[in-house]
């Protein structure tokens, strides 16, 4: 058999396969893959745009509600609470559908506390579960403290009277939430 001699030059074998006579077409070509790299980039940058706003659309129409009913009805159970255990308020004074109002304050915690724990954090993160949670206990503590100084406070007396005066602690109650949050999300980049 004949032995084949191989031409191991670069030049000539990087001409046989790239015809380099027109750089008309290698311009165009070079210019249309900068083009798809341009739309790509676009396409990533209006993804951040979707979630910032699906973000911002998910504390509007989710964690503020929920905060709301969150904290209304943890007061509102606190003052219950304080009249039955603390004030020794008789059972029989109660209405007699209590049992079923009870349950209607248990779903409504419960649809608050889904509502704030998916608008604020993460519904896969057990550790947001804190959020709500907060909210609850910040709820029912200026419930207990109101109730327990309405003899004394003025503004305490208004709110039991008339909860449309609860708006002047709703900025604490949006302000724990995001806190909180902030905390739990600090903890767990520590750990």
């Amino acid at each position: 058999m004949r032995k084949v001699k191989l031409d191991s030059k670069a030049e000539k074998s990087t001409d046989a396969f790239v015809d380099v006579e027109d750089s008309n077409e290698s311009a165009a070509l070079s210019s249309a893959h900068s083009a798809e790299i341009l739309e790509l980039e676009k396409e990533d940058t209006l993804t951040d745009e979707h979630k910032s706003l699906i973000k911002l659309l998910k504390q509007v129409f989710l964690f503020l509600p929920g905060t709301f009913l969150l904290f209304f009805v943890s007061f509102g159970a606190a003052i219950i609470f304080m009249e039955i255990v603390v004030f020794g308020r008789a059972f029989e004074t109660l209405p007699d559908d209590f049992p079923l109002q009870f349950a209607l304050i248990g779903l409504i915690i419960l649809l608050g506390t889904l509502m704030t724990w998916f608008g604020l954090g993460d519904i896969k993160n057990r550790k947001h579960f804190a959020i709500p949670a907060s909210l609850i206990v910040t709820g029912a503590l200026l419930g207990a403290i109101v109730k327990a100084t309405a003899n004394v406070f003025d503004l305490a007396d208004k709110m039991l009277d008339n909860f449309s005066y609860l708006i002047y602690l709703l900025p604490l109650a949006l302000i724990i939430p995001i806190l909180t949050k902030s905390v739990v999300e600090r903890k767990t980049e520590d750990v």
